[in-house]
């Protein structure tokens, strides 16, 4: 539950259907073959993950409650045509018999407990690769990791195939110790109860899973003890659960976690607080004023309608190569829509988008930031779970569904390069640790970082004021010269446009009402009616 939900954030209720795949396997090798125990444990992992893979597929493109439905509903078929019938060996009274060194009780406890610090490492050591990385990505935003480039249902079937193999060998742990198992031990209900003691004790952390298996049992014995019966725990659990979730994410272990950084932080007596870089130049970076190319983006007759409102009305807009194009408008104009219209985003719309002189008017999100068109979002969307450079590691080089994507990948500037433009902590720090404006810069950093065709870049000024503003916007002025990017700067910022801008195109009510330098543009008639109304 810790892969499946606190780092992958997919809510799944058949966590105890992939054990008893695991058991049910071990079971029919033990029955036909001659392996020992530990030769059949692998298998265990196997057979559950292949048919996370089988029912993922289907099941990933899901979300939420819809996603925790249909696990459900496999649950209970799982339950009803293949448990009903019983688990090989259990007729014939074939038992599963653990190693020679783990025949004692305290033998299969040292056993399992060595297993399950295996599985702790292999966990640790996968959330700390760049599929882990990709998997709290998908959690906090599956809109901004498929506009790094990467697909949400490959990221999303990693977590739930290796969530399901880790069931899978608890299974056959649970079969071990027991000899025999029927499929009373693998229903439905008892993943609800293990979801909501996960939620209760923050399964995501290891001693958080260690408390959720060590409790499961000890609260219902316990309620056993004192005379009243087991089945109060399962809804125990789903109070708990209830409370941690409106506490913040984690569970209790979060919180342990949270107040020991506290008592650290306490503890310290002295603090050096670290200067933060130098920016690449202390003075305003003049930018010099892009001579006429080809355009890289073209956007030719986009509208989208919604119902009978007319979100944009075939805009047209040519965006030369290396250019610092603006575009600008009321709230409620348009700009969001066409950036999403332009990202993949919405993809019913009209007309047609071509990127330096492909038409990607079809291509998925993922593929159109493969082919070199990045964003940013208006609201922030860099997940708090990685370090700076963790984050950047994954906005530099996305999955490539070729070698010629990949080699068009390379990275343009060094971690250490763009964080000391941008007056951002090293890489090592973690974005919590980051304010709001800095979140927002680092999601800038991410757009960058591999050197694309085009990046839209969606008012990446809010939040930022005074000094900070300033030297955003001169570290950016100075990372695309350097990169070469072509930058579509969406932004209600007037002196950050005028100041970083070589055009501005202006939106009103979904039209395009003017376009031209930022001084023509902004002395046009129609631009301050917009902004300011009509005298009357």
């Amino acid at each position: 539950m810790g892969v499946i939900y606190d780092n992958a954030g997919l809510l799944s209720l058949c966590q105890m259907t992939f054990a008893g795949i695991g058991a049910w396997t071990v079971g029919w090798l033990n029955l036909k073959t001659n392996l020992p125990f530990l030769a059949m444990l692998p298998f265990a992992a196997l057979a559950p993950f292949i048919a996370g893979v089988i029912i993922g597929i289907p099941a990933l493109r899901l979300r939420g409650q819809n996603l925790a439905v249909f696990t459900l509903m496999f649950s209970v078929a799982v339950a009803r045509v293949i448990f009903a019938d019983g688990f090989p060996g259990l007729i014939e009274g074939n038992r599963v018999k653990p190693p020679g060194f783990a025949y004692s009780d305290s033998g299969y406890f040292l056993f399992c407990a060595f297993t399950l610090g295996l599985i702790a490492v292999a966990v640790t050591a996968l959330r700390r690769s760049r599929t882990g990385r990709w998997w709290f990505s998908v959690r906090h935003s599956e809109r901004a990791t498929a506009a790094m480039g990467r697909s949400v249902v490959v990221t999303k079937l990693s977590a739930f195939a290796v969530s399901a193999a880790i069931a899978g060998i608890g299974g056959a742990l649970l079969l071990a110790l027991n000899g025999i198992v029927s499929g009373a031990s693998f229903q439905p209900i008892e993943s609800m109860t293990i979801l909501t003691s996960a939620l209760m004790f923050g399964a995501g952390h290891f001693e958080g899973a260690v408390f959720t298996g060590l409790f499961g049992q000890l609260i219902p014995n316990f309620l056993s003890d004192i005379g009243l019966p087991r089945d109060i725990s399962p809804m125990l659990f789903a109070v708990g659960g209830i409370i941690a979730l409106s506490r913040g994410e984690g569970g209790l272990s979060a919180a342990l976690r949270a107040v020991s950084k506290k008592l650290l932080y306490l503890s310290q007596t002295s603090h050096d607080d670290e200067a933060p870089p130098a920016m690449i130049q202390s003075g305003p970076f003049e930018r010099s004023p892009t001579a006429a190319t080809a355009p890289v983006l073209e956007i030719k007759n986009i509208s989208v309608s919604y119902g009978m409102v007319k979100a944009l009305d075939e805009i047209s807009l040519a965006i030369p190569e290396g250019s610092f194009f603006g575009l600008i408008g009321p709230n409620g104009a348009g700009k969001s829509t066409l950036v999403d219209a332009l990202s993949g985003f919405l993809p019913n719309h009209e007309g047609h988008i071509l990127l330096d002189g492909e038409d990607i008017t079809a291509l998925s999100p993922r593929k159109r930031a493969l082919r070199g068109l990045r964003r940013t979002f208006q609201h922030g969307h860099t997940p708090r779970d990685l370090t700076v450079g963790g984050y950047l590691d994954l906005a530099s080089i996305a999955e490539a569904a070729s070698f010629a994507e990949a080699a068009s990948l390379t990275e343009a500037a060094s971690f250490a390069e763009i964080l000391e433009w941008f007056s951002l902590p090293p890489a090592s720090t973690p974005i919590t640790a980051l304010d709001v404006g800095s979140r927002r810069i680092l999601e800038v950093c991410g757009a960058l970082i591999s050197n694309p065709k085009v990046a839209l870049l969606d008012e990446p000024t809010a939040g930022l004021a005074g000094p900070d503003r300033e030297r955003f916007i001169n570290a950016l002025t100075y990372a695309v010269a350097h990169l070469g990017v072509t930058v579509l700067f969406i932004e209600h910022d007037m002196e950050a446009v005028v100041s970083l801008c070589d055009s501005v195109a202006v939106l009103d009510f979904g039209k395009l009402i003017a376009t031209g330098s930022p001084q023509d543009v902004l002395e046009d008639p129609r631009v301050v009616a917009a902004y300011l109304g009509t005298s009357t």
